[in-house]
């Protein structure tokens, strides 16, 4: 399964196939599927830094409360999440880029494994 939930499944552009829709998906060749999914992290990454446009450097460090982490966290919590429920999943010689995002940008997925505490997410450098 590509996501755990129908929400994180959307988060990276995703929708709910139909097994024939899904069966079909994975005949396409390796370099067909690795392209699709490249082009779908791309889309996500182009809107996260739409989102960003009117931020000034300083505003992706700030922690202005426990409960909320900065926008430099969710930014590599994004890239965490594709690479963790989709790359891993889909791609059989995928490495993961550094295994410590596992723990640093984790966000409540415990079957994925321990994770950096929410309220010190703006002491990251």
């Amino acid at each position: 399964m590509i996501a755990t939930r129908a929400a994180d499944a959307k988060e990276v552009g995703l929708e709910a196939e139909p097994a024939a829709e899904q069966f079909i998906a994975k005949a396409l060749p390796a370099a067909t599927r690795v392209e699709s999914l490249l082009e779908r992290y791309r889309g996500v990454r182009r809107f996260s830094e739409e989102l960003c446009q009117t931020l000034e450097p300083e505003d992706y460090v700030i922690q202005t409360m426990p409960e909320v982490s900065p926008t430099k966290w969710h930014l590599a919590h994004t890239s965490w999440f594709f690479e963790t429920f989709v790359a891993k999943p889909c791609l059989n010689d995928y490495r993961p880029l550094n295994p410590q995002y596992a723990f640093l940008f984790n966000s409540y997925y415990n079957a994925a494994g321990k994770m950096h505490a929410r309220a010190q997410r703006g002491l990251l450098s």
